[in-house]
């Protein structure tokens, strides 16, 4: 296992800048996931991490050593590439030990591992077939296991799962998840589904515009981040956010909506103004149907999920999305009144900065 350090990297292609002086570190045998929106620098950092990209200020260690300026085969990482790659006129056997097979490593140690890899990705009844007969998590498996031969102290993964419907998607999580359990290396991966990334990081990168917003536990995240963006992007469906103006009134703040509407929470920032102009953000699961509702709000779409339903519904200007477990949910056309529920409000300002979340929201 190695550490992984990442210390005022930028990156330019010309007179355009992508990465704007990231900084990073990465425990040995974390799981650690970038994420963001398409043309936020992930894929950029990730390769520069490989060698397949040059840095254009900065510097990156790999378990202490300096290896900025360094080859990518001489930093001790295997990459694992959205597309799989695979050489198509060779079986999955020829495949995994290609690169050992360049190297000339000794037969008996190319068998020990191709034996290892195939048991630990279940690819024994696919050795001798050729990518053509092999399904598309199939495929991805022996792209994995291509990397885990090489038995680098880090693995990069680079969107991997894009290509696969939604069912291999989800059994390569836990399949991707389960081995970085079994060998406890250090883990880079690449993703802008942000489920991917809820579900298999140990610690979440979330990148906007080439720089880093946030870092820490998924959980932690979605409960408390530290702005409007963070809080939009992480968790699905996305916070509601409802615009209005705020007043101060010592540990607590007055929230009106554009609409007259009255909302309350608990300033948590230090230093937080008297008050202004915000955005109000209530979580699909955080809001209650019926009764003497704050907002009045009509039903567009209903998504129906088996135990849950999404409530797509416009209240005003705003469009909200509403998580109910009810046996019956309302129907399109129908209206609703909403009510958040007590203590679940977050306060950004018009800078999009929090200052106010939700205690009860919780952390890991």
């Amino acid at each position: 296992m190695s550490t992984l350090s990442l210390q005022g990297i930028k990156k330019r292609f010309g007179a355009h800048q992508t990465i704007h002086g990231v900084d990073l570190e990465v425990e040995a045998g974390e799981f650690v996931v970038f994420v963001g929106p398409s043309g936020c620098g992930k894929s950029t950092l990730l390769r520069m991490i490989a060698g397949l990209e040059d840095v254009s200020e900065g510097s990156i260690r790999i378990g202490g050593m300096d290896v900025t300026r360094s080859a990518p085969s001489a930093r001790d990482v295997a990459m694992v590439f959205q597309s799989y790659a695979l050489y198509p006129h060779m079986t999955v056997r020829q495949n995994l030990s290609f690169g050992m097979r360049m190297r000339k490593v000794d037969r008996a140690v190319i068998a020990a591992k191709l034996e290892r890899a195939a048991a630990i990705l279940q690819l024994q009844p696919y050795m001798e077939r050729k990518p053509a007969e092999l399904s598309g998590g199939q495929c991805q498996r022996v792209a994995i296991g291509r990397a885990l031969v090489q038995e680098p102290s880090v693995f990069l993964f680079d969107e991997p799962l894009s290509n696969l419907d939604a069912e291999l998607r989800l059994r390569m999580r836990i399949e991707i998840s389960a081995l970085h359990r079994e060998l406890g290396k250090t883990m880079v991966y690449v993703t802008h589904d942000q489920v991917e990334a809820m579900t298999l990081a140990d610690k979440m990168v979330v990148l906007r515009a080439g720089r880093i917003e946030q870092v820490g536990h998924p959980l932690d995240l979605y409960a408390n981040p530290c702005n409007e963006f963070v809080a939009g992007f992480v968790g699905a469906p996305a916070m509601n956010m409802l615009a209005g103006q705020y007043r101060a009134e010592g540990a607590n703040a007055a929230i009106t909506l554009d609409g007259g509407a009255l909302l309350d929470c608990a300033l948590a920032a230090q230093g937080a103004a008297a008050g202004g102009a915000c955005k109000a953000g209530v979580r699909p699961e955080h809001w209650q149907i019926g009764g003497d509702g704050l907002l009045l709000a009509t039903v567009t779409v209903v998504e129906r999920l088996g135990a849950s339903s999404y409530i797509h519904a416009v209240c005003g200007q705003h469009t909200l999305c509403v998580e109910t477990r009810a046996a019956h949910a309302p129907l399109a056309g129908d209206s609703i009144s909403l009510t958040p529920l007590p203590g679940m409000v977050y306060l950004f300002d018009d800078a999009g900065r929090t200052i106010s979340a939700p205690k009860a929201a919780g952390t890991r």
